[in-house]
Formats: structure tokens, C-alpha cells, sequence
């Protein structure tokens, strides 16, 4: 026997690691292998008998991946995006390989298009096609490979993978913040001028409910700038106009480049999750499965860096 049957666990194994690493949940996971939820539950368990530690730590909710385990999942994670690349390269690689994404124009600009030189350099051979929506598309229009949403992750038109927490943040400009230091403080944040993104076809917290969930209630509120878009109030802070409510994950890069800071020394995590989804009966090929673990890869990572493991 080779000693690597010895010290892994089978290929069936590892494909459930990955599936409940991404997703966060056996549920979930299983619904993507086409398994049920006690196989998939069987197989983590096998793996961590054969391994000799936990990956996940069970909690009410869902799962949090171990330290050893996060290790884990990234290498397998790695390892089978590697398989993926080898076996597309069969005699159609001169085929255009292309994914068509659609998300909204904030992902696009602040997540999306940063990003993707990496996934281009990884994997020349790979173009898109980028389009912005507005809202949620209707079942008439699902014609994308990739889009994202918030909420549960329980929709029956689209397949969902976990992709990273709805945390809100109050954010502004290092600039604005030295002129006017209320903001640093919850108290007296609310006297500062904030910048409201009101969508049509998009419900997101406003002011009002972060404060709520922040612990200040019964405020009133002047008006300060209103945009009917997520982006321009983003961008507004960018420019020292205000402070804006920032997603995490769209702003915690600005954030490392000490473009935007968070103020207030209060952040809001909803419970919701923004979730990578397909339309439920696309077919995904290699190229799409490649996109798909890189950005939820990028993603995860990125939200441990910001979320290091508290140590005592």
C-alpha cells in the first residue's frame, strides 16, 4: 500500500472537505455533491479519525474551521484546482474558454476588477464577459455563469456557495476623520455628515437600522447626502465627503491601503451572508469550477487575515 492511503483520506473525502470548507455548511455541501447531509457528515468525520485532529468545530449556525483545519482546507482546495487545470488541457485547449459574470457595479469596480489579474496571470487562456445589474435578475435573464447574493443561501433557482459574512462598517477618509474626530466615537457619529446609499431594486441596512443594531436608538437623523447608489457613496468617502457604511469585503482593502478607515470602533454583522451563485441548471466546465474556487478562495483568506484566530 502506498503510504499516502495510510495518512489521507480517500478522494471522496477530500471532495467533502472542500465542499463544506467553501460552504460552511454540511447541508449546504452536501446539496452540491449530490449526497446526503449524514454522507457528507460520515466522510468529515472519517477524514478527521484518519488525519488525527478536527477540521471544523461545530457550533448552533453552522461550522468554524479549526486552525489545522483551515490549513487543510486551503491545501485540498489548492489541490484540486491544480487537478482541475491539468485535466482541462485535453486536445479542445485552443477553445475559447470564457465566463460570463454579473454582478453589481460595486462588486465589479471595488472587489471584482482589483482582483482579477491574479486570476488572469493564473490562467491566461480565460476571458469574461462583465456585465452590472441593478437587482436581482429574473429567472428569463439568468443567462450568467456567476453572480452574487444576500441572504440565506436557500433559493431554489440558483445553486450558492457561501462566499463571505454581511459586516457593516462605518467608514471615511483619514482626512475627514483628523477634521472632524466625533466620528471615532458611536456617540457622536451620528453628527457627522453621512452619506445614505437608497437603491430601487436593492434592500440594504440604512443608518438608522446599523445604529439600532449598534445600540443607539430613538436617533434622529439629518439627511446629508443620498445616492442611489452603493458605489457613489462609497466613493464620496473616498473623497472626504462624509462617512458611508461599508460592506467588509468591498472596503477592507481601502481600509489596508489607509484609503478609508473604520470609524466609531463599532461594526454590525447582520447574520446574512453574500453568496456566489450559478443558475441551478447551469453546467459548469473546468474553467468555470477554476473561477469559482479562486474567488471563494480570495474571499476566505481574505476575511482571516481581517479575523485572525483570538489566542490567550
Amino acid at each position: 500500500m502506498h503510504p499516502l492511503r495510510r495518512k489521507l483520506p480517500s478522494l471522496n473525502c477530500l471532495y467533502a472537505i472542500d465542499a463544506v470548507a467553501r460552504h460552511g455548511s454540511f447541508t449546504a455541501a452536501a446539496r452540491e455533491l449530490g449526497l446526503s447531509q449524514p454522507a457528507v457528515s460520515k466522510a468529515i468525520k472519517s477524514a478527521e479519525a484518519h488525519m488525527g485532529f478536527d477540521l471544523f468545530e461545530r457550533r448552533t449556525g453552522g461550522l468554524d474551521v479549526t486552525d489545522k483545519g483551515r490549513a487543510v482546507c486551503e491545501e485540498v482546495a489548492a489541490v484540486l484546482a491544480r487537478l482541475l487545470a491539468v485535466t482541462a488541457h485535453d486536445g479542445a485547449q485552443t477553445a475559447q474558454k470564457t465566463i460570463s459574470v454579473s454582478f453589481s457595479p460595486s462588486f465589479v469596480s471595488m472587489w471584482l476588477l482589483p482582483r482579477l489579474p491574479e486570476f488572469q496571470s493564473l490562467h491566461p487562456g480565460i476571458s469574461f464577459r462583465i456585465s452590472e445589474n441593478t437587482g436581482r435578475p429574473k429567472a428569463a435573464d439568468m443567462s450568467f455563469d456567476f453572480s452574487t447574493r444576500l441572504g440565506d443561501g436557500d433559493w431554489s433557482d440558483v445553486t450558492a456557495w457561501t462566499f463571505a459574512p454581511e459586516i457593516l462598517h462605518a467608514v471615511a477618509a483619514p482626512d475627514y476623520v483628523a477634521a472632524h474626530p466625533g466620528v471615532m466615537a458611536l456617540e457622536t457619529l451620528p453628527e457627522a455628515t453621512l452619506l445614505h446609499a437608497v437603491e430601487a431594486q436593492r434592500e440594504r441596512m440604512n443608518w438608522s437600522a446599523w445604529f439600532r443594531a449598534a445600540g443607539l436608538r430613538d436617533l434622529q437623523l439629518e439627511e446629508g447626502m443620498v445616492f442611489s447608489d452603493y458605489h457613489a457613496a462609497v466613493q464620496a468617502a473616498l473623497l472626504g465627503q462624509g462617512v458611508a457604511l461599508g460592506w467588509e469585503h468591498l472596503v477592507q482593502a481601502y481600509v489596508e491601503a489607509r484609503k478609508l478607515q473604520f470609524v466609531a470602533g463599532t461594526s454590525v454583522t447582520t447574520g446574512r451572508n453574500f453568496y456566489l451563485v450559478t443558475p441551478a441548471r447551469r453546467q459548469l466546465a473546468p474553467h468555470h469550477h477554476l473561477f469559482r474556487d479562486w474567488a471563494i478562495g480570495k474571499a476566505r483568506s481574505e476575511f482571516a487575515r481581517a479575523h485572525p484566530p483570538h489566542r490567550v
